[in-house]
């Protein structure tokens, strides 16, 4: 069995074990506050339920559309909580990003019969105007009768932090001493900001993925009770006014 090292350059092999090593320091930073702890929880939740509605193997377009969306938003919470207990700040900003823009679209396709399936056989080629993201915004700012565009908002500030390049996603490269770094460091106000957002992010998710479930999956109220406790708990405790 070769090792690591005879088939990766050393340097990167060394920048790998740092970041996996980062993650002891960023366990302890979670370890020492509560709602650090609980922002984790539930995100995790979350993605367990994902994985249980998987297993449940719903089948048709519509729920093989919003299943895979669902998968999408796992994969990419499992990457942005990784990135950033890994050092890696940026790396976090993008995948939050994109976990936000699938959370827009998954709430438009939710909204009306027939919306997943005709979204799963759409022509990507043909890049339909309906599907876009700015469209789907602006769609959902109307539903919801906001008129301060929080989600452009949202969306261009992770896409300036993490999703293109610019001045201002420099800011997650610098160290507690405003330098410029390179590969993964300990930044704990930064890693909390992370946490912060990821959790952001998903909750939306977790209620469209609790309703889900209650009406469309098979025994999905028992898959989702755990979630639905957890959310529940969450908004009582950090949402509540």
């Amino acid at each position: 069995m070769p090792k690591l090292t005879d088939a990766v350059p050393l340097n990167l092999a060394r920048l790998w074990a740092a970041e996996d090593g980062m993650l002891a320091w960023a366990t302890k930073v979670v370890a020492s506050e509560e709602y650090l702890r609980d922002h984790l929880e539930i995100i995790e939740t979350y993605m367990d339920c994902v994985e249980m509605v998987r297993r449940s193997e719903p089948s048709g377009d519509r729920h093989v559309a919003l299943v895979g969306l669902f998968l999408r938003t796992f994969d990419a919470s499992s990457y942005c909580l990784r990135s950033a207990m890994s050092g890696n700040y940026t790396g976090c900003a993008m995948y939050a990003r994109d976990i936000l823009e699938t959370q827009f679209l998954l709430s438009y396709l939710l909204d009306e019969p027939g919306r997943p399936e005709a979204w799963l056989l759409s022509n990507p080629k043909a890049s339909p105007e309906k599907y876009k993201p700015v469209v789907v915004r602006k769609y959902l700012d109307d539903r919801d009768g906001f008129e301060g565009k929080k989600r452009m908002q949202n969306y261009k500030a992770l896409s300036t932090l993490g999703a293109h390049p610019s001045p201002g996603g420099l800011e997650l490269k610098r160290d507690g001493g405003k330098a410029i770094r390179s590969g993964p460091f300990k930044q704990r106000d930064t890693l909390e900001q992370c946490i912060q957002e990821a959790v952001r992010v998903v909750l939306p998710l977790c209620e469209m993925l609790r309703d889900y479930c209650i009406n469309e999956v098979t025994d999905g109220q028992n898959l989702s009770s755990r979630l639905a406790l957890v959310l529940q708990r969450t908004r009582e405790k950090y949402l509540s006014c």
